[in-house]
């Protein structure tokens, strides 16, 4: 079934953790408090990676890590973050690696690629929050995303060999009053081969020629974000 929506859940781990001490207590939690609910099509962790995103025009990440989830419809997931199974049971095992609260983004999911390669074992995944400049109305600012900028990506050389998905998901509205909120726009997820695969990416002259100035006529550079991950699959 394909998902209805999609809820992405930003994470900002406690200062005094490391990043795989982060992680190893965040799958463990799995262990006590499992990612579960009606509606819920499928979740991944998205562990941080001590490393910045080599994206020109975004501002240094306030968030380590992620969770992706996709649902069957947008009231699921609006269901369970208003549940006590997700205060109590999900959110209360994992506040003890948190700095606060978990920001919310949600919207309707574009799979834009999907590589018919096997999944990599040593993939990374770039996570994008765009803000849209106050000079595009939302509806444009969504248009260009999902449609010029990443048909222009996709153009790039050796780009869909070095890419294994491309999903953009823009999001209009938060989705709970109960989690933290911020002004992005959306969130785009970027799964490379490899380290090595993303740095060529955005190393090449398609991406600083074409694709970074592109990223001006529809970003605001100084609110605008990427962090790196490592997909974890939890389902």
């Amino acid at each position: 079934m394909a998902p209805a929506f999609k809820m992405v859940l930003l994470l900002r781990s406690r200062h005094d953790l490391t990043a795989e001490a982060f992680t190893r207590g965040w799958i463990a939690c799995e262990d006590v408090a499992p990612t579960q609910a009606r509606g819920l099509l499928d979740v991944v962790f998205d562990a941080p990676i001590a490393t910045p995103a080599p994206i020109e025009n975004v501002a240094t990440p306030p968030f380590d890590a992620a969770v992706e989830t996709w649902w069957e419809r947008k009231n699921d997931a609006a269901d369970w973050v208003v549940s006590a199974s997700f205060t109590d049971d999900w959110l209360g095992s994992r506040r003890d690696l948190l700095a606060e609260v978990p920001v919310s983004l949600g919207g309707i999911p574009d799979l834009l690629w999907l590589s018919p390669a096997d999944p990599a074992a040593d993939a990374v995944k770039v996570l994008t929050l765009p803000v849209a400049p106050r000079r595009l109305r939302f509806a444009e600012f969504a248009e260009h995303w999902t449609g010029a900028h990443a048909d222009l990506a996709l153009s790039g050389p050796g780009t869909r060999e070095r890419l294994l998905r491309l999903e953009d998901t823009p999001a209009p509205l938060p989705l709970s009053s109960r989690l933290g909120r911020a002004r992005y726009d959306g969130v785009g997820a970027l799964t490379f081969a490899s380290a090595a695969a993303l740095e060529e990416e955005f190393a090449s002259a398609h991406y600083r020629e074409n694709l970074a100035p592109d990223e001006l006529r529809f970003t605001d550079p100084v609110s605008s974000t990427a962090l790196v991950t490592r997909e974890i699959r939890l389902r």
